[in-house]
Formats: structure tokens, C-alpha cells, sequence
């Protein structure tokens, strides 16, 4: 969601606590979480300054490039492994596991 204040500071957050009159949200880079209440229709902050709430709304960012969401074979080996488990205690040795290239497919050797 993102707050925009009468300044025009927009912040982007998750909301941590809602109802149809309180919200608590969890700001990106903040450390403190923030209240706002609605009063008469209005949302407004815990210093009473009126703010336009976007429920749902994210800003939009450019995609990851793919160097950035490839891991090494050992990693997606592991990873596969825990899936099949259900947790890091069960798993016994990972299976070798052969990488396409030709998309993110991985298959068991």
C-alpha cells in the first residue's frame, strides 16, 4: 500500500493491523510502525494530518535483471531437497540435479 501525506511524501508500507477504522502499517526503510485512524471517512496520522491510503498499491519498479535470480546448481539442489523432505533435519544427501538452459527447468539425474 502506499500512504501519501499533504506534503506529497509517499511512503510504501504493509499493513501490519487493519480494521475498518485503524490501520498499522510497517513502512519500507522505517524502523517504527505508524497508526492511522479513519474519522469521518478521512484517514488521517497520528499527528492528525489527512492522508490518501492506496490499499493494494505498489510502486512500480524495473524486473531483476536474470543474473539475479539464478543460483548455483548446489543451492537449487539443496533447495529441491528440502521441498521433498519438509525440513532441513530429514534431508540426507541431495540428488545431482542437471540444469537446462533453455528456461529455469531443472530435472534429477
Amino acid at each position: 500500500m502506499i500512504v501519501t501525506y499533504q506534503n506529497g511524501l509517499s511512503l510504501e508500507g504493509i499493513a501490519l493491523f487493519s480494521t475498518e477504522d485503524t490501520l498499522r502499517i510497517a513502512f519500507r526503510n522505517h524502523d517504527d510502525v505508524v497508526d492511522f485512524h479513519n474519522i469521518h471517512g478521512t484517514w488521517v496520522s497520528e499527528d492528525c494530518e489527512p492522508v490518501t491510503v492506496q490499499l493494494g498499491a505498489r510502486r512500480t519498479t524495473e524486473p531483476p535483471a536474470e543474473k539475479d535470480c539464478i543460483c548455483s546448481a548446489d543451492l537449487a539442489a539443496h533447495l529441491v531437497s528440502l521441498l521433498y523432505a519438509g525440513s532441513e533435519e530429514e534431508i540426507e544427501e541431495p540428488r545431482p540435479l542437471k540444469v537446462m538452459t533453455a528456461g529455469a527447468c531443472l530435472r534429477f539425474a
